[in-house]
């Protein structure tokens, strides 16, 4: 006890507490909630007014979410009690307005194919009956149902880029992670982003068979926190309409979720959940093939070519962007700017952190210290006399160095 007496001691007590709080001000920031998933296989269970039905998915609802079905009919979501909640069917003329001829049904051909880009934020999403679990933490099956997705597209003509980026953990801040890669694919200035994920549900719930072969539905998730917001869902309807004349049942429906998914970058993001984590991967690679078949409606791809007419026209096809970061040979010019972008999306962040920090600091020893003299006081005592002790040592020594450095 007589030890804590000491000045000296107290002083060095008041410090590590005073780091200890600027520690903790920094970690906040990092840990506000965002996209929300549940976790263990969990998932909501969405109910109409008569009780049925009409959605199951691992992603968080939200009153105020809505949900348009296989058949457009438009729903939204009026409570939420635990994993249950309730959904009211909205009028039809609701449903019309709220997809609007914001974006072109066809986009006029050009000479060079369009160029697709593909990535996951969550990298660790598997499919149990494969792989044996749910979650493989840096190299998740579902990287390789995007593989199968590129390999259609590529098959059927377009320039695709696909991301492998790691952004585990599967947590809250996924999703900040996965933007710094959603900023960089963009750069290359694609007709069209997908962030592919897969859902958790029950296997009933995203069952169906196509030509007689077993495939999984998938969903299309658009954030209703975007300033694209009503050009993201008018891209989603052309989309599931489009897959729709093809696959009838294979689009399972569009959820219209809370938060933002990295689409306010750009208005033709779209997130897809490709089955749940009860079916085969193979399963789902064939779905998400069978969909790929159905953009060229969407985003038309130029008049076949001659080789030697293809070859000297089109632009080299990106490959598979590696964990690394690194832009892949034949890159379009565009990805010139995405190291700076990432510096700059660097910078802001750490503007940001040093803010919160130096408003989280002010406001906690306004509240301790009850008036802005007693603020005053302490600032001024820290500057005069904690710091003071705490480098004098050091002073010292700078200043018996730079004695013996004088001739």
């Amino acid at each position: 006890m007589k030890l804590l007496q000491c000045p000296i001691i107290q002083i060095r007590i008041r410090q590590i507490i005073l780091l200890t709080l600027l520690g903790l001000l920094l970690w906040l920031p990092t840990t506000v909630k965002a996209e929300n998933e549940l976790a263990d296989s969990a998932y909501f269970t969405v109910v109409d007014e008569a009780g049925n039905i009409i959605l199951e998915t691992g992603m968080e609802v939200r009153v105020g979410d809505q949900f348009i079905d296989e058949d457009d009919r438009l729903f939204e979501i009026t409570t939420v009690e635990d994993k249950k909640a309730h959904a009211v069917r909205q009028p039809e003329t609701g449903a019309l307005e709220l997809f609007d001829d914001a974006v072109p049904a066809q986009a006029s051909p050009t000479p060079n194919a369009p160029l697709i880009a593909v990535y996951h934020t969550h990298t660790d999403e598997s499919y149990i009956p494969t792989d044996g679990t749910d979650s493989q933490k840096g190299r998740g099956s579902i990287m390789k149902v995007g593989d199968a997705f590129v390999a259609r597209l590529q098959e059927l003509g377009y320039r695709v880029v696909h991301s492998k980026t790691l952004h585990d953990p599967h947590d809250a801040n996924a999703y900040y992670r996965s933007r710094r890669t959603a900023v960089k694919l963009l750069n290359n200035r694609p007709a069209a982003l997908f962030d592919v994920h897969r859902n958790s549900a029950p296997l009933r719930t995203y069952y169906i068979t196509i030509g007689g072969k077993e495939a999984t539905k998938m969903l299309l998730v658009v954030g209703r926190q975007n300033q694209y917001r009503m050009t993201t869902q008018g891209f989603a309807r052309r989309v599931k309409a489009a897959v729709d004349a093809k696959y009838k049942g294979l689009i399972r429906g569009i959820f219209l979720a809370h938060g933002n998914y990295n689409q306010d970058l750009s208005p033709r993001a779209l997130l897809l959940e490709v089955g749940t984590q009860f079916n085969k991967r193979a399963v789902a690679e064939r779905s998400i093939q069978l969909f790929a078949d159905a953009l060229p409606s969407i985003i038309p791809l130029p008049p076949p070519q001659t080789a030697s007419a293809a070859d000297s026209q089109q632009p080299p096809i990106p490959g598979t962007v590696n964990n690394n970061n690194q832009p892949p040979p034949g890159t379009p010019s565009g990805a010139a700017g995405t190291a700076g972008a990432g510096s700059l999306d660097a910078f802001y962040n750490i503007l940001a952190i040093v803010g919160l920090v130096v408003l989280g600091a002010g406001a906690f020893l306004y509240l301790s210290s009850g008036s802005w003299g007693e603020v005053k006081q302490k600032l001024s005592r820290l500057r005069n006399v904690e710091f003071t002790n705490f480098l004098g040592p050091w002073r010292k020594k700078v200043k018996a160095w730079a004695k013996r450095r004088k001739p």
